[in-house]
């Protein structure tokens, strides 16, 4: 018997413990460099120099590609607020503590009227399925075959 949590959403059988472990990795790694990556600034992008001599170029425009990363980054930084702002009343404070505020699990636990395993097992999960199911720039949702 697998461990994972399965639930299923329009006859789409969504994993659970997968999902969550997708938005943990968005919030812990992702989202922290977007807000990093989305703050730079332009004049940290040069313009391309000439100097008269031939030179091999990759294929690809670098600067192009930087100026996409930073937009998309952008992208990132402006729709996690109004994802987290969709969401329902318990998710919204735990993730605006987490990730708008900066706290942690403990001072989230403290400022709720639940209890831990609570706030643990049924809360922050939840928060977490209910961020992946609503965040429009990627998906965060992880979906089984139905065998």
């Amino acid at each position: 018997m697998s461990s994972q949590k399965e639930e299923t959403i329009f006859d789409i059988t969504v994993d659970v413990d997968a999902t969550i472990k997708n938005v943990k990795h968005f919030f812990e790694v992702d989202y922290p460099a977007a807000k990093r990556r989305a703050r730079r600034r332009l004049s940290a992008i040069s313009s391309p120099s000439f100097d008269g001599m031939p030179k091999c170029t990759p294929v690809g425009n670098p600067m192009e590609n930087k100026l996409v990363n930073r937009a998309y980054c952008r992208q990132v930084v402006s729709a996690v607020p109004l994802t987290i702002k969709d969401c329902s009343r318990w998710s919204r404070i735990i993730l605006d503590t987490l990730y708008t505020d900066g706290h942690g699990d403990d001072y989230c636990i403290a400022e709720l009227p639940f209890s831990d395993s609570w706030y643990y097992k049924k809360l922050k999960p939840k928060a977490f399925i209910e961020f992946a199911e609503i965040y429009p720039i990627e998906e965060l949702m992880v979906f089984k075959k139905v065998q």
